[in-house]
């Protein structure tokens, strides 16, 4: 064998292991990038409230301040206890804190005006069926697109869902209950009526062809008991 194909193969093989080097650099990388994708997009559990277990709700947002009460079952508001809600726009509002979750924890910070947080743009104060009081404090918009927020149960600061101050910063009308189901409930109301007074009228007109039989039956029996007597 020459010399020059001693090179030539020496090259070649200096090549192959270049090129196996670097693909091994970048399979390790994109293995390395994937982990932290998914340790970033893994959301944190921050509180659970069942909706069940709320007594009371007292809602501060940039339209003021909204009290609500919760029975179990229906939710009334407590500013104007004759306003219809909408019952299932409540539920849904409040099953957003069931569970309450978080992109990232950043931990305790000092500096809450910088994160929005030491006049919070809305403030949720619930108080639980036990008595227990959980407030909720949601700040400015995160730079990642998400907001800054945090809990009377830790000291952290996270960030989460922005949709969460677009859902909380609402005003009374905005859940007031859709005309469609009060129109639904009067809709019933009225056949309930008609019903009833179409029964009414069946009766009484039984009552009538009742009478008129009977009516008719007497006068039979005078006619009857003329014949017998004028025969006699």
């Amino acid at each position: 064998m020459t010399k020059k194909k001693k090179r030539t193969r020496m090259i070649a093989a200096v090549l192959l292991l270049a090129v196996l080097a670097v693909t091994y650099v970048l399979v390790l990388r994109a293995d390395f990038n994937g982990e932290d994708v998914e340790e970033e997009t893994e959301e944190i559990t921050v509180l659970e409230i069942e909706r069940e277990d709320i007594s009371t709700v007292r809602l501060e947002n940039s339209y003021g301040t909204l009290q609500f009460a919760y029975d179990g079952e229906t939710w009334t508001s407590e500013d104007d206890p004759a306003f219809q809600l909408n019952q299932d726009s409540m539920s849904a509002l409040f099953n957003r804190l069931n569970p309450l979750t978080a992109v990232r924890d950043l931990g305790e910070q000092e500096d809450l005006e910088a994160y929005g947080l030491a006049e919070p743009v809305i403030t949720i104060s619930i108080t639980l069926q036990d008595g227990q009081e959980i407030t909720v404090y949601l700040g400015n918009d995160s730079s990642d697109g998400n907001l800054y927020f945090m809990t009377s149960e830790s000291g952290s600061i996270y960030t989460g869902d922005s949709y969460l101050a677009t859902a909380f910063d609402c005003q009374l009308s905005d859940l007031e209950a859709e005309e469609e189901e009060e129109e639904d409930a009067s809709s019933e109301e009225s056949a309930e009526s008609s019903e009833d007074a179409s029964a009414e009228e069946e009766s009484a007109e039984s009552s009538s062809d009742s009478s008129e039989e009977e009516s008719s039956e007497s006068a039979e029996e005078s006619s009857v008991e003329e014949e017998t007597v004028s025969g006699e």
